[in-house]
Parts: C-alpha cells; sequence; structure tokens
C-alpha cells in the first residue's frame, strides 16, 4: 500500500487534468462580472507546454512512500481493521493531493473535496451517534466562517481561502466535532510555526498569504496516528 499511495500520489498529481486546476482571474479587466474569466496556474501551463513533470518523480516518489508506509506500520502495529488502515491511507492521500495543489499553485481542486467528503462514508462505523458527520462539518464550517469574518473585520481581507473553507467543512464530515476541533487546533499551530520559520529566515513576511493545507496535511496526519477519537475518550471519562 505504501508503495501504491507513493507512487501514486506524484503520478495521479502529474495526471490530473488541467481543467480541474482552473480558478477564476482575481485581476480580470475589461468583461462583466457575470462572464468571469477562468484561467490556469501559470506554474501549470509552463510545465505542461515545456514537458516538465509537475511534480518531479525524484525525490518525491521516494519521500511519500516513505511517508505512507511509516504511517501504515504505524497504524498496524496500534491495532484496528485492516479497512480502517486503508481508509485513513485514502484519505491521506487526498489530503496529500490536497496540500500539494496549495504548495504549488494556490488552487485546490474541488474535485478533492468531494473525495474527501465521499470518504467519510468509511468512517461512519467510527461515530457513537449517526448525526456527528453532519455536526462536525458544520463546526468545520463554522470555525472557517468565523475566521473568514474575523480577519474582514480586522484586516479588511480574508484571512482563509475558499479551498481552506472546503476542506474543513469535509473534514469536519470525516472525523466528527471533536475531531475537525483538534485538527482546527492543530493545523493553526503548525501554521503559525511555519510562517515564522519563513519569516526568521527572510523567506517571507508578515503579509505574504502562505498556503494553509500543507500544514492541515500534518495536522490530519498527526491526528489520525495519534489522537483518533481521543477527544470522544476524554468527553465519556468526563461526564
Amino acid at each position: 500500500m505504501a508503495i501504491l499511495f507513493g507512487n501514486g500520489s506524484v503520478v495521479a498529481f502529474n495526471r490530473i487534468k488541467p481543467r480541474w486546476f482552473e480558478d477564476y482571474d482575481e485581476d480580470q479587466t475589461g468583461a462583466s462580472a457575470e462572464e468571469p474569466r477562468k484561467i490556469l496556474p501559470p506554474k501549470l501551463l509552463e510545465a505542461d507546454n515545456t514537458g516538465r513533470q509537475r511534480l518531479p518523480s525524484s525525490p518525491w516518489k521516494y519521500a511519500f512512500t516513505g511517508y505512507f508506509a511509516v504511517t501504515g506500520i504505524y497504524l498496524a502495529i496500534r491495532g484496528g481493521s485492516v479497512m480502517y488502515e486503508i481508509a485513513v491511507l485514502c484519505v491521506l492521500f487526498i489530503v496529500l493531493e490536497m496540500a500539494i495543489s496549495d504548495q504549488l499553485y494556490r488552487v485546490v481542486p474541488d474535485e478533492f473535496s468531494i473525495m474527501l467528503a465521499i470518504s467519510a462514508a468509511a468512517f461512519v462505523e467510527y461515530h457513537e451517534k449517526w448525526w456527528e458527520p453532519a455536526a462536525g462539518a458544520a463546526l468545520g464550517l463554522g470555525i472557517s466562517l468565523a475566521v473568514l469574518l474575523l480577519g474582514m473585520v480586522l484586516f479588511r481581507s480574508g484571512s482563509i481561502g475558499g479551498a481552506d473553507i472546503k476542506f474543513f467543512t469535509c473534514m469536519g464530515l470525516v472525523t466528527g466535532r471533536t475531531g475537525i476541533a483538534i485538527i482546527y487546533v492543530l493545523t493553526t499551530l503548525f501554521f503559525a510555526v511555519h510562517s515564522a520559520i519563513l519569516i526568521a529566515a527572510g523567506k517571507g513576511s508578515i503579509r505574504d498569504r502562505n498556503p494553509m493545507l500543507p500544514s492541515a496535511c500534518a495536522a490530519v496526519t498527526v491526528y489520525f496516528l495519534f489522537l483518533f477519537n481521543t477527544g470522544d475518550i476524554i468527553l465519556q471519562n468526563l461526564f
């Protein structure tokens, strides 16, 4: 599975149809608001036109194979069903593709969000209440919109993107309320640390809008490896 997911993550990303990455042109001029124009990321066009890989096979296929190997082996040692391990690896595969897209192009195809929402079906049996996935999605959406509104009030600009909102909503569908709360906190911490490192290294400033989904990918990995259902267990012991 590590070889399949590790190599597949590179192959799949390089073979995604370009139209998946189409996004609205924020600098569009001379066209009516009723007919917004979609464009492709310049880096993607450059890579496809020159025949280069969007994501180089080396070293990424080795790095991602190692990532899925360590993750899969840990899940197997920790115990649990094979189906659960496969479901987690599938979610990590989707989130990894989203993180790569965000890092390279600042665009995350909606198709990945749809895949993530569909994968939530594999985790329904791990929720005590049937409405937990819907409640998790509502909480993820609510937190994201609250952060967006706060950014608009304080900074006159959105502090969270549309792709991030879709991600937290769909991830809430997968993990439920406690899961999405933990993932959101971890994402914020990882994102803050990463941004601080970039600023300290002189590779960015506080005004830069860095991609959030790479940090979210790390947060989801930590959650499934070490914290899955931890919040539910704590609440049960307290109440």
